[in-house]
């Protein structure tokens, strides 16, 4: 089971991956957003008691400094990769990883790569997660 702040990471990234697919609008909020992916599975615990506190956090900063994250996973990617190449929900968990190791320093290195490893096993049984630890580890 996923401690309370994994499940907010994980309600983050779902959300990213919904915002990518679907822009931010007035119908369109980080609420209403954040509401609907916490209809995905594995998230029943933040359904008994719903809190968007740290997803929000986390979102938001990284919709404030998109910009800066996506240059910086830019500049790791080998030359054979592209970022906007990449799987939508990829993009989500190394955007939202990156944020956290460079913008929001509260929480160590080695625990945010951990706990994105952990959500991207939750998406992906193949080299993906190898894919997301390579250029984590690079940060």
């Amino acid at each position: 089971m996923l401690g309370a702040k994994s499940l907010q990471r994980l309600l983050a990234v779902q959300a990213l991956y919904q915002i990518s697919i679907n822009e931010l609008s007035e119908e369109n909020s980080l609420d209403s957003i954040l509401k609907t992916a916490l209809l995905q599975p594995g998230l029943e615990e933040l359904k008994k008691k719903p809190n968007f506190n740290y997803a929000k956090m986390i979102l938001n900063g990284f919709l404030n400094n998109s910009d800066k994250v996506d240059i910086l996973i830019r500049k790791n990617l080998t030359s054979s990769r592209k970022l906007d190449n990449l799987d939508k929900l990829i993009q989500a968990i190394l955007r939202l990883a990156i944020y956290e190791i460079n913008f929001d320093i509260k929480v160590p290195k080695k625990i945010v790569i951990n706990e994105y490893l952990n959500i991207s096993h939750i998406f992906f049984t193949g080299d993906e997660s190898k894919l997301i630890n390579g250029i984590l580890d690079r940060f």
